[in-house]
């Protein structure tokens, strides 16, 4: 079962034979992917995100990468554990590598184990190896779209990590799904953005167009080959991805009916601001602790976010007055829509969405209900800016300031002006990572 899933250990040719890799290779929406994990020994490294997301295959490509750099392939092992049962299975696997390498006079080692929040307890395994120094010079990648939070392992192996990170992989951001197009447009922050917009307007025909492919897609790896492959996304490929987040339900024993019924609420109410009572009266999800439970749930399994109204005068997020919902990507929003038979939402507040969520990567983002509704309030350093979301006409040369919100720019359609930026160009341009890290 080893030697099957490190095909490398024979010749380092022979990851070819590994079936992540071959889809990844026989794909022709493929992307390069950077994990930024640490390599220094001794290392506890997690990768969390969403299912279908490419965790598994930034993990393949992290393989091919270090062998590439020289490493002894016996010292490098991968093992996708999605098939163990629990702790004791996941025990016997790593002891039986343990003798392998000691055996072939490995002495230290790149342990990658893909979906390691499978088998149940499987926390016991990995914490007790380390506490008697089984890992100690050994650097290990744990992945899953389970996160520690979601599974209620609330301990965070405290003095266990070493060098380690933590690192949530998102889908494709649109300043990196438009190189699948041949569109290769200057990227940086987003001041960046704001003080050269102006330059590259030459971009915006063909942005537009692939802006809309990217309402549709999304940055999950399945939805973009369908697209390019058929011009659009197949129906199974949004039925695998509904499929193994009722799996992930299942697994946490959760209601299905009541996040079905909280996923319905997110999209009918896109871009509204609204309250956890109203996901637990209007929906039907229980009471407002269960709805706040459900939400919670959703962003541990990395779906959503979840927007606070913000004090404009004090920069403060507002935590008990309203919020905004929104899902992570397009992706998951035609898949909910269609699970939940929910009328599908238009481009504007898509685009919202979508906008929201580049941002919320970068930077510390809220909205405001002051003198009129404030769509993003971006937080850059002790700096505020207000950005509108308008598909409509921009009167041009509108200033206001709201408090510590100074500047306002205007993400539009199509329309260009001052501090007037389409949307595609404006997110085309905004250097925005698949990675983010995140403290445990």
């Amino acid at each position: 079962m080893i030697e099957e899933q490190n095909p490398w250990w024979l010749s380092p040719g022979l990851i070819s034979e590994n079936e992540c890799y071959k889809k990844y290779q026989q794909s022709k929406g493929k992307w390069e992917v950077e994990l930024p994990i640490s390599l220094q020994p001794y290392s506890l490294n997690f990768l969390f995100g969403p299912r279908q997301v490419g965790k598994s295959t930034a993990l393949i490509l992290l393989v091919k990468k270090l062998l590439e750099m020289g490493y002894n392939p016996k010292s490098i092992f991968y093992f996708a554990c999605d098939k163990l049962a629990d702790y004791k299975e996941l025990d016997e696997i790593l002891e039986e590598y343990d003798k392998i390498r000691r055996r072939e006079g490995v002495k230290s080692s790149v342990i990658i184990l893909d979906e390691v929040t499978f088998p149940k307890d499987w926390f016991r395994s990995i914490k007790h190896r380390i506490d008697v120094g089984k890992f100690s010079n050994d650097v290990l990648i744990l992945s899953g779209s389970l996160s520690i939070k979601a599974k209620g392992e609330t301990e965070t192996f405290p003095g266990r990590r070493g060098k380690g990170r933590t690192l949530i992989m998102l889908p494709l951001p649109f300043s990196q799904y438009v190189k699948l197009f041949g569109i290769n447009i200057p990227t940086g922050d987003l001041q960046f953005v704001l003080d050269n917009y102006t330059k590259y307007v030459g971009y915006l025909p063909k942005l537009k167009e692939v802006f809309e492919n990217y309402l549709l897609t999304g940055g999950f790896p399945n939805a973009i080959k369908d697209f390019i492959n058929e011009g659009r996304v197949n129906k199974t490929t949004e039925e695998d991805f509904i499929s193994s987040i009722i799996s992930d339900i299942n697994k946490l024993r959760r209601s299905e009916r009541f996040f079905k019924l909280t996923a319905k609420a997110i999209v009918e109410r896109a871009s509204s601001e609204y309250s956890f009572h109203t996901i637990s009266k209007d929906y039907g999800v229980g009471t407002v602790k269960t709805a706040i439970s459900y939400v919670d749930l959703m962003e541990k399994l990395h779906l959503m976010e979840v927007v606070d109204t913000m004090d404009v005068n004090t920069g403060l997020p507002l935590h008990k007055k309203l919020k905004k919902f929104y899902f992570i990507d397009p992706f998951i929003y035609h898949s909910f829509t269609r699970w939940t038979m929910s009328k599908p939402l238009d481009y504007p507040k898509l685009a919202e969405a979508v906008t929201i969520a580049h941002l919320s990567r970068l930077y510390e983002v809220g909205y405001a209900r002051t003198n009129g509704e404030v769509d993003i309030i971006v937080r850059r350093g002790e700096e505020y800016l207000g950005v509108e979301v308008k598909y409509g006409k921009v009167r041009e040369g509108s200033k206001k300031v709201l408090g510590k919100v100074k500047k306002f720019v205007y993400v539009s359609k199509d329309q260009i002006g001052d501090s007037i930026i389409p949307i595609p160009l404006f997110l085309a341009m905004l250097e925005t990572p698949i990675f983010v890290e995140e403290a445990y």
